[in-house]
């Protein structure tokens, strides 16, 4: 059987910041590469996540490339923008580097079978066509498989009112549309409680279903001119070379002094500090003992705590929203930013209904009926998440020369190597995926460090002539192993939390990010180009020995 040389070197799937990345990247080295995306427009989340208040949880001066032709020549308006911003930042990004001939949108990939005679990936897509390649990207993100109600919620199908997933709301709805309605959002994580404050604002009733509190921070937004942003633009060099070496890839980092050797005066200044510098600083610039030491987190629940009962007025809500007791320990979910979040509790319009004691039954035609209530509803906007690290490589057939998928694979074992490649799936990469830090990073920060070493790895073995590259299997056990130890010392599996897989009823719990930190998974990733590459095996199959 003869095999055709491949239509692409690469072809990445996903525009977002990986994607756009690699794809600016692989050009500047004169590859022959295409992106594909199933959305409208570049931007990956932020082409879907259009929601009322949707928003970063990053400071701009780290949530943007670090290309000093872009950043020098762009200007946002707030310190924390909101998605509309972010798209505009994404098609930008496309004129500035000439990215629009090399991508296509409205194309889903909706298989992909790789040619062992050929060492190439067949990929079809739901426009019809088919593309050969001999590397294949997924750069398609942690929050991008979103769970469906249906299989969350019995009668969804008969309920006669409007029925949304946050990561799919309309994009010509507005939140003003919802004035005099009566709304629910169903689900307190990150997309909820940035609804549920704008939401709260405007609909006539608001119902909101929690089942654990959010433990959210507060986001202390800036509005800047473009005088002031101008101001600004010094310290991005600074800042952004900073993200490089912290743990989150933020231009802070956790304090690595040991909680036990510091005085009470120390820790309460250090949390005091945090809490007035708001973001993120109350959860990665702490002491890194935050997440190994009970006393350490529980002193900075019970700090959150204090903080957060003031602002709520009504004493039946208390408990609900910030409980005595932790619903987990503070800082092993990543929290949400949040801007007069608690405020909306005590409007009268506003009423919170604990699910562990009111549970959801089912929904009907005209809302839903929890506990022995039936709550009339016009819009109900379910903020439950997603399928994240794994989703969007199982929710696809990739299909390798044994006939295996990769859902088949991990549904056995979470096993891959460097949080890139998959044993058994030659010439498939993927970024901000299983095992990688990246949902502790941010977007263009774990971007750029994935993407660095994918594009490396493969210029470097295409100039050598080698037309195949797969992670041993030995090596992926073992980094798998690496991966569960490192979580066993922390406090993240006390948590049922998305970085466990535990939000998706009968998916396997256990840590699916690397918990290290970014400048350790720097180093792992360079440590093994240092070393040759010799946890993959390069070239033919029969070389697998360790098979």
């Amino acid at each position: 059987m003869q095999s055709t040389a491949p239509q692409l070197d690469a072809l990445i799937v996903g525009a977002g910041f990986s994607g756009m990345y690699m794809l600016h990247e692989f050009l500047k080295r004169d590859f022959k590469v295409r992106l594909i995306d199933d959305g409208e427009g570049p931007g990956g989340t932020w082409d879907k996540n259009r929601y009322p208040g949707a928003r970063v949880d990053s400071c701009i001066w780290v949530y943007q490339f670090t290309d000093p032709d872009l950043w020098m020549n762009y200007y946002f308006t707030e310190k924390y923008p909101g998605w509309k911003e972010l798209q505009g930042y994404f098609r930008y990004v496309a004129d500035r580097w000439n990215l629009w001939p090399h991508m296509s949108f409205g194309q889903r990939m909706t298989r992909a079978t790789f040619d062992e005679h050929g060492q190439q990936w067949r990929v079809e897509t739901s426009t019809g066509d088919t593309v050969t390649c001999r590397f294949l990207i997924m750069a398609t993100g942690s929050t991008t498989t979103p769970i469906d109600p249906a299989k969350f919620f019995s009668g969804t199908s008969k309920y006669r009112g409007e029925l949304y997933h946050s990561a799919r709301w309309p994009r010509d709805k507005e939140v003003d549309d919802l004035k005099g309605k009566r709304v629910a959002v169903i689900g307190t994580g990150a997309s909820g409680v940035q609804i549920i404050q704008e939401v709260g604002l405007v609909a006539d009733e608001l119902v909101v279903f929690q089942r654990t509190p959010n433990l959210a921070l507060p986001m202390k937004q800036e509005r800047y001119t473009r005088r002031e942003y101008d101001a600004l633009k010094p310290l991005f060099p600074g800042a952004m070379e900073r993200t490089k070496q912290t743990f989150a890839g933020f231009d802070y980092d956790f304090i690595y002094k040991p909680w036990a050797d510091m005085s009470q005066e120390e820790r309460d200044r250090i949390m005091r500090f945090n809490w007035e510098m708001g973001g993120f600083w109350f959860w990665l610039a702490a002491p890194v003992d935050l997440v190994f030491d009970e006393d350490c987190n529980r002193a900075h629940y019970d700090f959150w705590r204090r903080e957060t009962v003031k602002r709520i007025k009504k004493p039946e809500l208390v408990e609900l929203l910030a409980p005595s007791t932790p619903p987990h320990p503070f800082g092993v979910k990543r929290p949400c930013l949040e801007q007069w979040y608690w405020e909306i509790y005590n409007q009268d319009n506003v009423r919170l209904v604990d699910v562990n004691s009111q549970p959801i039954h089912e929904f009907t035609e005209t809302g839903i009926r929890a506990g022995e209530e039936e709550f009339e509803l016009d819009v109900v906007i379910c903020a439950i998440g997603f399928d994240n690290n794994t989703g969007t490589m199982t929710a696809v057939d990739i299909v390798n020369s044994e006939g295996r998928t990769v859902r088949d694979v991990w549904n056995e074992e979470y096993i891959d190597y460097l949080g890139k490649m998959v044993p058994g799936f030659p010439n498939l990469f993927y970024t901000y995926g299983l095992h990688s830090p990246a949902a502790f990073l941010n977007g263009p920060t774990a971007g750029e460090l994935e993407g660095d070493w994918v594009v490396h790895v493969i210029s470097d073995i295409t100039r050598r002539g080698i037309t195949r590259i797969e992670p041993r299997l030995d090596v992926s056990k073992q980094w798998h192993q690496e991966i569960l130890d490192a979580a066993a010392k922390t406090l993240f599996p006390k948590a049922k939390s998305w970085y466990m897989g535990a939000n998706i009823p009968g998916k396997r719990p256990e840590m699916l990010q690397y918990p290290s930190g970014a400048p350790m998974y720097r180093q792992k990733l360079w440590d093994e180009v240092e070393r040759g590459l010799s946890g993959f095996i390069l070239g033919q199959p029969e070389a697998a020995s360790v098979r």
